[in-house]
């Protein structure tokens, strides 16, 4: 999503505005990890939050490890990254 465009909420049709949020990643009702400054566009009114698809699948990359070790593994706090050359 282009962020000079507005997003409109799908939850309530209220304004979005891109922002970075610390984000809880769960797998399986385990928290495995939380995400520091994940880029993310949060609704004005209700608060829902839509990651970008490529955000998406940064935050399943950065946590894969994490999901392995799971329950047995304080849980980690981890600064959102690029891992472009993952992607790609």
């Amino acid at each position: 999503m282009d962020k000079a465009r507005m997003h409109t909420c799908s939850v309530c049709k209220s304004p979005m505005v891109h922002t970075t949020v610390e984000h809880p990643y769960w797998y399986d009702n385990v928290l495995v990890a939380l995400v520091h400054d994940v880029p993310t566009w949060v609704c004005q009114l209700c608060g829902h939050r839509y990651f970008d698809p490529t955000v998406e699948t940064t935050l399943q990359v950065i946590v894969k490890d994490y999901i392995k070790l799971g329950k047995t593994f304080p849980i980690p706090t981890t600064p959102y990254r690029a891992v472009s050359s993952v992607l790609n």
